[in-house]
């Protein structure tokens, strides 16, 4: 019995996301992946061909090269890096590029998509606060919206937790989990969130590609509906609370009552996530703006890919303190 197979191309593909997407989708006989990049040598293009996606080099700003990818494509995920230094050399942004890339997969016929989306910050804020890296995705979802894909599925992404692993943001929180402070503690120095402190985070490694998997299951039933990539919703005091108990490691949990007060030095990946906190003061913690966050819809989403991949890998989404054990636990 011959197996129809559907064509999903992934732009972005060996980075976080798109990386994740692309090892979830290639887990589902019934799907094939084309993982497009821009440099198809490198070691995590390779890694992806040997898990059986297609890698075919295109930039977001040829259409030669979007064409070829787009060709034949059911569905598409797209992602940009609103932080690429290409696009700041062209003096060009992220609605540049996601309308550029986003404009060829509807000419060529993709059906799907799925668009890795952000929050209209200035437009909910009236201008007051303005994030560049969310409101442009939110700009480019609105475009995409006008064009002939039969389904359009923006997915807004939490907190990552791999962050947890990156010594610039440990150095922007305070130091926690990485650098000790000079009383010895993992001190996680972070403004309020608002309301019920409900902060959101996802693993990309271990969920986000299950979900936007989940969505390309059933697309008319998430046409138009933003999904919460969440993995789990964890207050900052809690989670300093469950990285001591499945590390043994000293650590506190010091509230900044003024955004203000984080250690952004000037810089504007710094300054952004400042801001971020702002606007969810603002919004009493209502992050996603389509409701209170939830994780109800990504817990439903994680079961249907599980199930669609033969019962390969998780079933239930990853907690804090799944996660923190498994990086940090083994270094007590």
């Amino acid at each position: 019995m011959t197996i129809t197979t559907k064509l999903i191309t992934v732009f972005g593909a060996t980075g976080r996301q798109g990386s994740s997407v692309v090892r979830s989708l290639l887990q589902n006989p019934t799907f094939r992946v084309r993982a497009i990049t821009r440099t198809p040598d490198s070691t995590k293009a390779t890694e992806l061909a040997t898990l059986g996606a297609e890698i075919i080099k295109a930039d977001g700003f040829s259409q030669e090269e979007l064409s070829q990818a787009f060709a034949s494509s059911w569905g598409a995920f797209v992602n940009t890096n609103s932080e690429d230094p290409e696009l700041l050399s062209k003096g060009l942004d992220d609605f540049d590029l996601g309308r550029n890339i986003i404009s060829s997969a509807a000419a060529h016929g993709v059906q799907h998509l799925v668009y890795s989306s952000g929050i209209p910050v200035s437009e909910l804020t009236n201008g007051a606060i303005c994030i560049p890296g969310l409101d442009l995705k939110s700009q480019v979802e609105t475009y995409a919206k006008t064009l002939p894909f039969k389904t359009t599925t923006p997915i807004i992404a939490a907190w990552f937790m791999e962050n947890w692993l990156e010594a610039e943001y440990a150095d922007l929180f305070g130091g926690f989990p990485l650098i000790p402070d000079s009383d010895g503690y993992l001190t996680y120095k972070t403004p309020l969130w608002g309301g019920k402190e409900d902060f959101p985070w996802i693993s990309m490694t271990d969920d986000f590609g299950d979900l936007v998997h989940g969505v390309f299951l059933n697309p008319g039933r998430w046409n138009r509906r933003v999904v919460q990539g969440v993995s789990e919703v964890v207050s900052s005091g809690r989670l300093v609370e469950e990285f001591v108990k499945a590390t043994g490691k000293k650590a506190r949990y010091v509230p900044l009552f003024n955004p203000e007060d984080m250690k952004t030095q000037g810089e504007f990946w710094r300054e952004q996530e400042r801001d971020v906190f702002l606007f969810a003061q603002s919004r009493d913690g209502e992050y996603f703006c389509n409701g209170p966050t939830e994780i109800e819809t990504a817990r439903r989403l994680k079961r249907e890919a599980f199930r669609s991949k033969g019962g390969r890998g998780r079933e239930e989404l990853i907690t804090a303190r799944e996660f923190i054990e498994r990086e940090f636990g083994a270094r007590v």
